[in-house]
């Protein structure tokens, strides 16, 4: 029998980077592509997401939330 198993690890590349680097503890935290060019967020702690940062968000849009 097939089994197919998801796992849907909610903010994890944020979580492991903040694991790495515990100076981002209490600040928010995205990752993703380059502001340059087409690169968009990839994933984003809650922190972040409070100051509306989202999934799929183009960085160069990132980038005005962050200066707010």
């Amino acid at each position: 029998m097939r089994k197919i198993i998801h796992c849907d690890c909610d903010c994890f590349y944020a979580s492991v980077e903040i694991r790495d680097n515990k100076a981002l503890q209490f600040l928010p935290v995205a990752v993703g592509g380059s502001s340059t060019g087409r690169g968009v967020v990839t994933t984003c702690n809650y922190i972040a997401r409070k100051y509306g940062v989202r999934s799929a968000m183009p960085t160069s849009q990132r980038y005005a939330y962050a200066q707010n």
